[in-house]
């Protein structure tokens, strides 16, 4: 996709950039001709390797940045409008994953799902916005959990179904700007921790898309890739399945 996407003078931000569906997302968006920041929180080694790795591709920069610290967030806003001066694409990518019995989660569990996967990525895009030119790009990363009955994560699903809810009304927002809004859902996609499910439980997960594999990184960036670009620019408040028909 970055190979027939031209997104070259735009500058996009990623979170949750250095590993997974977010460094896919980088890698293309960088090849499409994107300026590209992404925030990471621990894996400072990783993302120094993507800067490395890109560096004769693109301006690419990795911000050091935890979504659930909102005073960090104001760091980060004021880090962007120095450096660049302006955004374009914002992916709101990161956020945690818990699996967990309803009657086990306790209130802290909760509060650090809700504050990194609905806070974080709501007051960070508050803060971009006045950087954001017109006919920007918002796109959120949601999860296929949220339409799927998949048992111990009512609390995780709860949080991205707030983030699609968020899609819906910003997009109305936003819209007398030209900015258009989107939500990606992801289905059972090889990521980092998919690599620590039993086989016959990754097999399973396969065989319910139609096309009977996993997803891939690279797949769920094709979908980005696009929504970032001017093809789509009459797709907003939309919630999109990229599941393989899951």
């Amino acid at each position: 996709m970055s190979s027939i996407i031209d997104l070259s003078g735009k500058v996009a931000l990623v979170t949750g950039g250095s590993r997974g569906i977010g460094r896919a997302i980088v890698e293309d968006l960088a090849r499409s001709g994107a300026t590209v920041a992404f925030t990471y929180v621990n894996s400072a080694e990783k993302a120094k390797e993507l800067e490395t790795e890109l560096a004769t591709v693109s301006t690419v920069k990795g911000f050091q940045s935890d979504l659930s610290d909102i005073a960090n967030l104001n760091q980060l806003a004021t880090a962007l409008r120095q450096e660049f001066g302006t955004i374009d694409i914002i992916v709101n990518n990161a956020g945690i994953f818990a699996s967990q019995a309803f009657e086990d989660v306790t209130e802290s569990e909760f509060d650090q799902l809700f504050t990194t996967n609905v806070k974080g990525p709501f007051f960070l895009t508050q803060q971009l916005l006045p950087l954001m030119k017109a006919k920007g790009r918002i796109i959120n990363v949601s999860s296929g959990s949220t339409q799927h009955h998949v048992p111990l994560t009512s609390v995780y699903a709860a949080t991205k179904a707030a983030l699609e809810q968020f899609t819906r009304l910003w997009s109305k927002e936003l819209a007398p700007r030209g900015i258009t809004v989107n939500s990606i859902l992801p289905g059972y996609t090889a990521t980092d921790w998919v690599a620590y499910v039993p086989d016959d439980q990754q097999e399973w997960m396969a065989n319910q898309a139609a096309f009977d594999r996993l997803g891939s990184a690279q797949d769920i960036s094709n979908a980005v890739l696009f929504l970032a670009s001017n093809l789509s620019e009459w797709i907003t408040g939309q919630n999109i399945a990229v599941d393989g028909g899951l």
